[in-house]
């Protein structure tokens, strides 16, 4: 017969308010790190603090929304650094829509979505995003741009094909051309010049696939895309173009479709 994990009674006394769990733990020491590791890690902060790029948190305690607090102080301020440019974080329609899907549902996918961590309810939203973008476009649904950008290159090129990154492209996007086995170039930001001349050093290299990549916005630049200029030179060379449109999605383009609608071009983004 299955017996539960003894752990499930010990989280319920914790849920329940009884915080002996994590007093029983707290007292358990850390093991020690080795001297050389430490030393490194010690030499590391305190040259950043000695350049000035040590990090601390700033420490929110309202709501995410145009007017915060931080932590602290009890003046608002105006939050001009966050993603959450349509204001959704704090809508109270979506919060309501959040805590009715939470109950009814639960929280967490509780495995991977091959497994059975797929929801009629993600499938729904895929629809829904298909349906929005148009096009006969599919839709894969990512806990976070990271993972998104992490998964796509490793998945659909070979250590044969070719990847043309803007020079600017977003950290995620870096990181997922690392973790692709796939021949790299990279052109000068939204110059399609440069971009032609990548695409023929891709070709001459003799990859069948060529894939360019660029964020439709570039968040940390205030620079869009020139996604026509960049359309005609990927069509003259038969290669597939991926535009990272995270900061653009809901806000740019006649109807919020991005980038792609912003220039006229959606018809010709492929990813």
């Amino acid at each position: 017969m299955y017996a539960r994990p003894t752990v499930t009674r010990s989280l319920q006394q914790c849920l329940s308010g009884n915080r002996r769990l994590f007093a029983s733990t707290a007292q358990h020491k850390q093991a020690p790190l080795p001297a050389a590791f430490e030393e490194r890690v010690s030499q590391a902060l305190d040259g950043m603090r000695t350049a000035g790029t040590f990090k601390t948190e700033r420490v929110i305690a309202t709501p995410q929304r145009a007017a915060i607090q931080v932590q602290g102080s009890s003046s608002n301020v105006l939050n001009f650094c966050a993603n959450n440019y349509l204001g959704l974080a704090d809508h109270p329609q979506v919060v309501e829509r959040a805590s009715e899907y939470l109950h009814k549902w639960g929280n967490g996918l509780s495995s991977v979505r091959f497994i059975c961590g797929t929801q009629s309810i993600h499938k729904d939203l895929e629809d829904q995003i298909s349906q929005f973008y148009g096009s006969g476009r599919d839709t894969i649904l990512y806990a976070s741009c990271f993972d998104a950008n992490a998964g796509v290159f490793e998945s659909l090129l070979t250590e044969n094909d070719a990847i043309i990154s803007d020079a600017l492209n977003h950290a995620s996007i870096i990181d997922g051309v690392r973790l692709c086995k796939a021949k790299r170039f990279r052109y000068a930001n939204g110059d399609a010049q440069d971009l032609d001349r990548q695409l023929q050093k891709a070709s001459e290299a003799g990859c069948p696939v060529k894939m360019v990549v660029t964020d439709g916005v570039f968040s940390m630049d205030d620079v869009v895309a020139p996604l026509r200029d960049i359309c005609d030179v990927v069509e003259k060379h038969g290669a597939v173009l991926l535009v990272d449109d995270a900061h653009a999605t809901g806000f740019v383009g006649e109807t919020g479709r991005g980038t792609g609608e912003y220039w006229g071009v959606l018809d010709r983004v492929h990813l």
